[in-house]
């Protein structure tokens, strides 16, 4: 549930807002044709990507190119909210502010990383609260005011361990490039994301998707997934001692009971029974 939200404006459009949110939300961004940085105050996020996973920590950041996004808020355990502050970066805006004084920004490059997670650093925290100022007193702001806050950000951004990094990202942040079902299949096969939010990752319809799917792998996606996230139960039930809701979770069912089910109806075994079948017999001492 959104709380509160506090944003500033160029030209019509958000170029930086501060959000306060209620967890468990799922946010689902696509950032046509620009990148941004988020920075959690408090709580954090799992963040899926085309291609990859990234958890997010309070007091950690993250910039994101421009791509499809599902993002999955968590609270911070005092307050029960999340607040996340998020800067947008436009390409234009970019052009303007650096006049060339940072080519490889818009250099082509063949990085394929959509995101890259900024650890802890008073830093940005210190940026973010200097926002503040800016939200309680909207009517000072302008143009060079933002365009100043922003260059300061990116130079704070090229200035960490992470830095060769931020440049390789930043010199494809508005030449997004397509995954492929195989990346997107494989990166999310065992999170809580639907057939409709894969093909959305994939930049597909869901028609295109499924079609498409099958005729890669022979096989209808939620038949795909649901072989794949069995076989990995199976595997788990064997190798480890977890608990049948924790093997549920970890393969990609919040429901124990739907997954028992599923198990049972393909194996005809329930999870306990298969655990139980595959335990080895104490050795006879005789």
């Amino acid at each position: 549930m959104l709380k509160s939200r506090k944003h500033i404006e160029l030209h019509g459009r958000t170029i930086i807002e501060k959000l306060q949110v209620i967890p468990p939300l799922r946010q689902s961004p696509v950032f046509q044709d620009e990148a941004c940085f988020l920075f959690f105050s408090e709580g954090g996020s799992e963040i899926a990507a085309p291609s990859e996973k990234v958890h997010i920590h309070e007091h950690e950041g993250v910039l994101l190119k421009c791509g499809t996004y599902f993002a999955d808020l968590f609270a911070n355990g005092r307050s029960g909210q999340c607040e996340v502050c998020v800067i947008h970066f436009f390409p234009d805006i970019l052009q303007d502010i650096f006049k060339g004084e940072v080519p490889y920004f818009v250099k082509e490059n063949k990085n394929t990383h959509y995101t890259q997670r900024i650890a802890k650093k008073d830093v940005f925290e210190h940026f973010i609260e200097s926002l503040d100022f800016y939200f309680e007193q909207p009517e000072l702001v302008n143009q060079e005011i933002l365009y100043l806050k922003i260059k300061e950000l990116i130079l704070l951004l090229l200035h960490t361990d992470a830095a060769d990094s931020i440049i390789e990202l930043y010199s494809h942040l508005f030449t997004p490039q397509k995954a492929s079902i195989t990346e997107v299949i494989e990166t999310h096969l065992f999170s809580q994301v639907t057939l409709e939010q894969l093909a959305s990752l994939a930049s597909l319809s869901l028609s295109s998707f499924k079609r498409e799917f099958k005729k890669h792998f022979k096989e209808t996606p939620a038949q795909f997934i649901r072989n794949r996230r069995l076989q990995k139960a199976k595997d788990l039930l064997v190798h480890s001692s977890l608990s049948i809701s924790e093997i549920s979770f970890q393969v990609g069912y919040e429901d124990s009971s739907y997954f028992s089910r599923l198990f049972s109806s393909n194996f005809m075994l329930s999870p306990s029974e298969f655990r139980k079948s595959k335990q080895k017999l104490p050795t006879s001492s005789y």
